[in-house]
Order: C-alpha cells, then structure tokens, then sequence
C-alpha cells in the first residue's frame, strides 16, 4: 500500500473514529442510569462507555397496528412469543428462559445468543444481548438495546430501537469504523428479526383474536399452558376509548 493510500486510510480512521466519540456523549444519555439496579448498571456497564458504535436501527416496523398490552406481554416473554409465533408462521425457532431469566436463542442458520432483560417502564424497555452471527461476515460481541414505544392513538404503536454495540476484538472494531455500512446491516437485520416477532405477533392478535385463541387452543397441552396467561390477556374485551 502506497504512502498516499495510507495517510488516507488513517484519515478516513480518524474522521470516522472522532465522528462517533462527539455522538457518544449525546447518545449515552438515552439509558435510564439512575433507574438500574446493580445487576443491571454492570451488565451495561459491560458496554456503556467503550462501545464500538451506536445504532438507531432500521426495522420495518417502526409503526404498526396492535394492542398495546397485547404487545408488551409478546415483547417481555419472547419463549411464549416464539411458541405462538411459530404456529402462525412468524419465526422459525423458539426462545428458551433460563433460570436467571435470559432468554437464548439459535436460528439454526448461524445466528445464536442470550438476550437479558435489565429494566422496564411504560413505554421503555432496556436489554443486554450476546450473541454472533456466522451466517456471513462473522460478527460476535455484546450490546445494550433500548427499546422505546408509544401509542399516538388507541391501536397504533409507534417504536425506535437504540442499540449499543461492542464488538469483541479491537481488529474487528477497528474495521467497523470503517466499513460501518457493512457491520450496521447485520445489527439491523439480526436485531430487526427479534424485534419483528413480538410485532407481527401482537398485530395478527389485534386483527384476527378468534384466529389466534383457536391455533392457541389447538396446541399441545404443554404449549398451551405455557399462553394460558397471555390467552386470559387476548380473551379480554378491548378497552373503548372514552
């Protein structure tokens, strides 16, 4: 590589590596510090600061029709989620909980990890995911995922995903300053995947519920009551505006 090629791989480096660290600052404010219990501040604390890079994700799903209580039980029980989501054709796989309350998940196509809940409020949602994905260029590490929502009218869910990632090796952080486009479109597509089931889940529900307590009242028994509680939840009459 020529010396002229390199003084402008160093700069582009350099641009794009002072670009994200005057970002950091604002971005970072965006996770409830103070409303984190311990467990929760050190596992963010795994990440936040240090970060490779933040990313408001691009997902299909920024707005979308569904209930609101219906969406938030999907999103906080992502293992009962893929048990419905599944049958309706949504995922292909299922999420396990684990005894510490993480969640794991393998797509049997290269991409696998832990996601763990850290905090909830009305409309905010905080998660701390590990995982890699093989399924192309290999990515691995760790990242704090804020999701937040809000309903602007009764059925109408609108949405934003923030996530901070930390790339496993410095190499690997290093190349994802500079080729970012790249990196980025694994972060949207992984992490659009998950977010997409809670979602088109909640919205089959809110359009079709005789459709959807049919499939759950056809599932074996030990699926079933796994939904017995979200079924209560769908049974019930939707709220009328006042």
């Amino acid at each position: 590589m020529g010396a002229t090629c390199i003084r402008i791989f160093l700069t582009v480096a350099l641009t794009v590596g002072s670009g994200l660290a005057a970002a950091a600052e604002k971005t970072e404010s965006l996770i409830p510090f103070n409303k984190l219990d311990a467990t929760a501040l050190a596992r963010v604390r795994q990440v936040v600061p240090g970060y490779t890079f933040h990313r408001k994700l691009r997902t299909p799903y920024g707005e979308f029709c569904a209930r609101r209580e219906l969406f938030e039980y999907l999103g906080d029980h992502l293992d009962v989620t893929t048990i419905l989501g599944q049958r309706l054709g949504v995922v292909k796989f299922r999420c396990e909980r684990l005894p510490d309350g993480a969640f794991w998940a393998d797509n049997g196509a290269g991409a696998r990890g832990f996601l763990w809940p850290l905090y909830a409020a009305p409309g905010e949602r905080l998660f701390f995911v590990r995982g890699s994905d093989r399924s192309g260029e290999a990515v691995e590490g760790d990242s704090v995922v804020l999701v937040r929502f809000h309903e602007p009218e009764p059925g109408l869910i609108r949405c934003e995903v923030h996530a901070f990632v930390r790339l496993k090796t410095f190499f690997r952080k290093f190349l994802a300053s500079l080729f970012l486009p790249f990196v980025t479109g694994t972060v949207d597509r992984r992490f659009g995947d998950v977010i997409s089931i809670p979602v088109l889940v909640s919205e089959e529900a809110t359009l079709d519920p005789e459709k959807v307590l049919a499939v759950i009242d056809a599932l074996p028994p030990e699926d079933a009551a796994k939904l017995r509680e979200f079924r209560a939840l769908l049974a019930r009459p939707t709220p009328k505006p006042h």
